[in-house]
């Protein structure tokens, strides 16, 4: 029995060693080489605009859409505007996840006020706007509830489709006209190797249960299984090799 265990790590540890030495070094240097041509800005340039039913204009992007692996692929004046941002909230480049910022325009035109005994007042669901001609140059009062609103979601155009991953925003109020989108977004930095151990059972003819271990580079896994078959009180061991071809 532990003759087949040795066997089994083995044969695992050639097999990572020789896919280490010719693949991994050529990957790592591709991805280095990739990330310093890359050169991203913080402006969206493809905003989709929508109307809904209640006339609200819709700022629709991408979730891929300006996303890097790090701050170091941002402009120069992308870098500048992120650094001020960190400044303002006390926060170190890796606390630094997600920021998006939207412009829009509010614009009303010949709003209807009524009179009162001291002033002109216009009013709706979001906006209070007060005209106090007795001053010795007039004067307004001001107030506005925006209602502001974000949302991320996922979107297949089939069943078996990957997932399309949306950013939404828009402002509860029909008069809002969204002008423009700057957005970056780090990448959550997975581990390109990764080791499990798992617990595992087998059903072919028999049952089988026993233990795993695996190894995962990039889309590739390799791994060794030590199986005990119930039914002919035996151990097993067992060898797999996975490739990634597809996930969601």
């Amino acid at each position: 029995m532990r003759n087949n265990i040795f066997t089994a790590l083995l044969a695992v540890a050639v097999v990572v060693l020789l896919y280490i030495v010719f693949t991994i070094r050529p990957y790592q240097d591709n991805k280095i080489a990739e990330q310093a041509k890359e050169v991203v800005r913080l402006e969206v340039d493809k905003v989709k605009k929508e109307i809904d039913k209640k006339g609200f204009q819709h700022a629709v992007i991408e979730d891929k859409q300006n996303v890097v692996k790090s701050l170091s692929q941002l402009s120069d004046s992308s870098k500048r505007e992120i650094d001020s941002i960190k400044a303002l909230l006390a926060i170190k480049d890796k606390q630094l996840n997600h920021y998006i910022s939207y412009s829009a325009t509010l614009e009303g035109k010949l709003l209807k006020a009524v009179k009162t005994d001291t002033s002109y007042i216009y009013k709706d669901k979001w906006a209070t706007i007060e005209y106090v001609p007795d001053t010795s140059d007039g004067a307004f009062n001001f107030s506005y509830n925006a209602d502001i609103n974000y949302v991320e979601y996922w979107r297949k155009s089939w069943f078996l489709a990957p997932k399309k991953h949306y950013v939404d925003f828009w402002i509860s109020d029909p008069r809002a006209t969204i002008n423009g989108v700057k957005r970056v977004k780090i990448e959550a930095k997975e581990p390109f190797t990764k080791v499990e151990v798992n617990s595992m059972i087998l059903v072919d003819a028999d049952v089988n249960t026993g233990a795993d271990v695996g190894l995962s580079i990039g889309r590739f896994k390799v791994g060794a299984s030590y199986l005990y078959n119930l039914d002919k009180e035996v151990w097993k061991p067992y060898f797999y090799g996975k490739y990634k071809i597809l996930g969601f």
